[in-house]
């Protein structure tokens, strides 16, 4: 009976010898106590719950920005096929940089 209404005390912050205390009876603490835990407890569950759904909804966020920057990568590989003329011009240069100084004479 003590503990409980020790308890009691605690929790409503209230002196021990308080008159309101003094008219409970054992089964009224008791019924208090427990339920007092209960409701703690679901609150924690009901937190807990959501702070999970956070956590998911953080996660599928990530995901999903990842998926997305994963399909734009792959869409940057991707190089788009060169048209003929634009080939024929690269070639073109390419060989006029292979011609460039062969007629220099590195002989002195």
């Amino acid at each position: 009976m003590l503990f409980l209404q020790s308890w009691w005390s605690r929790t409503y912050n209230r002196p021990l010898k308080d008159p309101i205390l003094k008219t409970y009876t054992l089964e009224e603490l008791l019924y208090e106590y427990y339920d007092h835990k209960e409701r703690e407890d679901f609150s924690k569950e009901k937190q807990e719950e959501e702070t999970d759904k956070i956590e998911e909804a953080k996660f599928d966020e990530a995901l999903k920005w990842a998926e997305e920057e994963e399909a734009r990568d792959s869409k940057k590989d991707s190089i788009p096929d060169i048209a003929e003329e634009d080939k024929k011009w690269m070639e073109q240069k390419i060989k006029e940089d292979e011609q460039f100084a062969e007629d220099i004479v590195e002989e002195f």
